[in-house]
């Protein structure tokens, strides 16, 4: 070991560990509230579907569209990584259509 901390890690070599996965980059992104909202009420929706619950989970999938602009690489890519339902369209129509 050296004891000069000028010189310290000069001769150790690691392998740089990203502490984000690429999802968790997408959530940190997007913002982990939304996220969970949107995935919360389609649970939800999922147990117990109903009109206010079906409402609920669209005004969360609608913001998350909205959010990020309809980014149709970025939802798809969260939307496999998680449940959240993006493609759905038992709960009511979906957003992909929308511009922003």
């Amino acid at each position: 070991m050296l004891l000069d901390p000028l010189l310290r890690g000069k001769w150790e070599e690691k392998e740089i560990v990203h502490a984000l996965s690429p999802t968790d980059h997408l959530i940190s992104k997007i913002g982990i509230n939304l996220i969970q909202a949107v995935e919360s009420c389609y649970q939800r929706y999922c147990t117990t579907p109903n009109d206010a619950n079906a409402r609920a989970y669209l005004k969360w999938r609608f913001r998350l569209h909205q959010r990020l602009r309809n980014n149709r690489e970025t939802l798809v890519a969260i939307n496999d990584a998680l449940n959240l339902g993006l493609f759905d369209e038992t709960p009511g129509k979906t957003f992909w259509d929308c511009e922003f």
